[in-house]
């Protein structure tokens, strides 16, 4: 901050070369429609390349230029009167973007005082706006014909000063060193929607396996609420995809703004998958966007793994080499919140049968007070959610028909009951007959 209420991106030359800054809401807070904008006062000189700009939220999932970019302030410091509005997409990025350049009248310069860089942007259609005047508006006709318009999605901001590249040239002798931008704010507006506000209960998102409260990046979830979707599925795998869609009936669950891949939808319930990319031990919101409606901010703190069972009346989902859980027998557990995979998994892309993805932090698991001998622990084959092989240990202490386990990875615990063997507690081989 500069002291008068400006945050400054600041840039220096040195024996080492440029130092500069780019700083983006990837994971904090993305946007889909509204008018975005923000006041700034800008470097100059050759060689020096502000901009304020947005990429798709999806950047991680599908790459560069699928995911969009949309680039609200793009200024060459060698043209300090112009800013170039543009829209880069497949099969229209690079120097094929769609673009469009606004001059300041009366040889005035974006360095000389603060001015307010805009788009409005709505479905099939972004207006770009310098100081209240639109010199340029997008639409779907306006990229190429077999072009794909991918700008009805959430996207996220960035604001950075570049020294060089192939847009400015590199600095010479005339660039003056050091140079800031100074951004007064950076604001966001969206209409209100006439739909029934979608409201996230208070105690609405718990871990989609065991319903703990506890959930973790890339684990399966559940958000109850009421108002949350007007229609009901449980069908929202995208076979054309490969995935399961983050988007149903115009119901999408965001964390920090990110959306999750959803499973399941109803107006009380929607199960989804954690985004892999949020962010661990730091304050998150999680909202329901329906129709354009945000429901209430429902605030949680997610460690990097949660690990929790998939069970059925409390009691978790056990298979066993034989039918039956006995000491020696190879079993399987199901669970989610395990944390990342080696190798990492995308959001809401089942898991490959053909590339096991194991955990990044080992898996202990302990049944009946005894440590079992865990075989695999890592991505189910085809599935969104984990799977944990183990050797049910010898000596586990069942408490009627039931045996108590923990679970822990990365340090964090999860505890679950196992159905026990068919022949008491301990554990141990059957009777004779």
């Amino acid at each position: 901050m500069d002291g008068q209420g400006n945050l400054v991106i600041h840039v220096e030359s040195g024996s080492l070369g440029y130092f500069s800054a780019r700083m983006k809401t990837q994971g904090l807070f993305a946007v889909q429609h509204g008018r975005i904008e923000a006041r700034v006062k800008l470097p100059f000189g050759q060689g020096i390349w502000p901009a304020f700009w947005m990429l798709g939220s999806d950047f991680d999932a599908v790459g560069w230029p699928q995911c969009g970019e949309i680039d609200i302030m793009e200024n060459i410091g060698s043209e300090p009167s112009t800013n170039h509005g543009s829209v880069h997409g497949p099969g229209y990025s690079g120097n094929r973007d769609v673009t469009a350049a606004y001059t300041l009248p009366g040889g005035r310069r974006f360095s000389d005082e603060f001015h307010t860089f805009a788009i409005q942007w709505s479905e099939g259609s972004i207006s770009f706006y310098v100081d209240g005047v639109c010199y340029k508006t997008v639409t779907t006709a306006s990229i190429p014909g077999t072009a794909q318009w991918v700008f009805d999605s959430p996207f996220f901001l960035l604001l950075d000063v570049a020294v060089g590249g192939n847009f400015p040239g590199p600095p010479d002798a005339s660039t003056q060193f050091p140079q800031d931008m100074l951004i007064d704010y950076v604001r966001v507006y969206q209409q209100q929607s006439e739909v029934a506000a979608p409201v996230i209960s208070q105690s609405g998102l718990v871990d989609a396996a065991s319903f703990n409260s506890m959930v973790a990046p890339g684990g399966m979830a559940s958000v109850f609420g009421s108002e949350l979707a007007s229609a009901t599925s449980e069908d929202l795998y995208d076979s054309a995809l490969g995935a399961f869609v983050r988007s149903f009936s115009g119901t999408r669950v965001l964390v920090n703004g990110v959306p999750g891949a959803l499973t399941y939808v109803s107006p009380a319930q929607i199960n989804f998958q954690i985004p892999w990319e949020t962010l661990t031990d730091t304050l998150l919101n999680v909202e329901v966007d329906h129709d354009g409606t945000l429901s209430n901010s429902f605030p949680t703190t997610m460690p990097s793994s949660a690990p929790s069972l998939f069970s059925v009346n409390g009691t978790a989902i056990l298979t066993c080499v034989g039918g039956s859980p006995q000491p020696g027998v190879a079993c399987t557990l199901w669970g989610t919140g395990f944390g990342p995979t080696i190798p990492p998994q995308s959001d809401g892309v089942p898991a490959m049968a053909r590339v096991p993805a194991v955990t990044a932090s080992p898996c202990l698991l302990s049944v009946g007070g005894q440590s079992a001998v865990v075989t695999y622990c890592g991505a189910a084959p085809g599935l969104l959610i984990y799977q944990m092989d183990f050797v049910y240990p010898t000596g586990a202490q069942a408490t009627g028909s039931v045996v108590p386990a923990r679970i822990t990875i990365n340090g964090n615990t999860g505890i679950a009951t196992l159905p026990g063997s068919f022949w008491g507690s301990p554990l141990s081989s059957p009777p004779r007959a």
